[in-house]
């Protein structure tokens, strides 16, 4: 059985490798409320650093604990290193549900790229499967105005993962639907599949006749390129249209 110690609580430092990034003013005072009434519950998890206390785990109670005015807070202490406290500190987050999808995200991304790790190394510390790991690693592609929603808790995770799979170029004008009509997960995947059937629907399949006519102004684009003029070629296909730009770039 480890050993629960009483350290000076102004001698502990947060963990620098925290997957939390943000501490509810409420949820402390709450569980700060919690504290006085029941005591402490379960003690922290610190390590040594320097001559100080880095946390392992705990910091919400730790924060709490501190705005109790108390000198000295029940601890564990474990010798751990860097990687290793990083690890704990997530896995401890994860299973108490303190982090949103973002925070977790984020905080696999950084294991990964700083100890190495694959998915499948992350997925079972943390005890999920593989495809877990990678649909919340895939949020990280969606941009800040969604990915800020999830993490403040304005739509779910599923939500985002939803918006995936939507035009880069619709994915705001979807997102701003979807808040002003308050739809759940479901609403918004049957919403984003009727967005995507539409935008098929009405998009029109380029004919021979247009074929034929690309194709003829490509063989007088190879032919100015065999004759050493310096030219490039850009073709964008639109909903009604195919846009063909040569440019002639001037020689001295």
């Amino acid at each position: 059985m480890r050993e629960i110690r009483e350290i000076d609580i102004n001698k502990i430092i947060p963990n620098r490798n925290q997957p939390r990034l943000e501490f509810s003013e409420d949820s402390i005072k709450y569980l700060a409320d919690s504290i006085m009434e029941n005591g402490l519950i379960q003690p922290i998890t610190v390590r040594p650093f320097h001559d100080q206390y880095e946390i392992i785990a705990g910091e919400r109670r730790y924060r709490a604990y501190k705005t109790l005015g108390y000198e000295t807070i029940p601890a564990i202490i474990a010798d751990k290193d860097d990687n290793e406290s990083a690890n704990l500190a997530l896995i401890e987050n994860t299973q108490r549900e303190n982090l949103n999808a973002i925070e977790e995200a984020l905080a696999i991304l950084k294991m990964m790229e700083t100890q190495k790790k694959t998915q499948i190394e992350i997925a079972r510390e943390l005890g999920y499967n593989q495809s877990t790991v990678a649909n919340k690693l895939r949020l990280l592609k969606l941009p800040d105005y969604i990915r800020d929603a999830i993490a403040s808790g304005e739509i779910t995770e599923r939500h985002g993962r939803a918006l995936l799979n939507v035009d880069p170029d619709k994915q705001k004008d979807a997102f701003e639907t979807i808040l002003r009509r308050g739809y759940n997960v479901k609403k918004t995947e049957e919403y984003l599949k009727a967005l995507k059937t539409k935008d098929e629907r009405h998009f029109k399949p380029v004919t021979n006749s247009v074929i034929l006519g690309v194709n003829t102004i490509k063989d007088a684009y190879e032919l100015c390129k065999k004759s050493g003029l310096d030219v490039s070629w850009n073709e964008t296909e639109y909903q009604n249209e195919v846009k063909v730009t040569i440019r002639f770039n001037k020689v001295g």
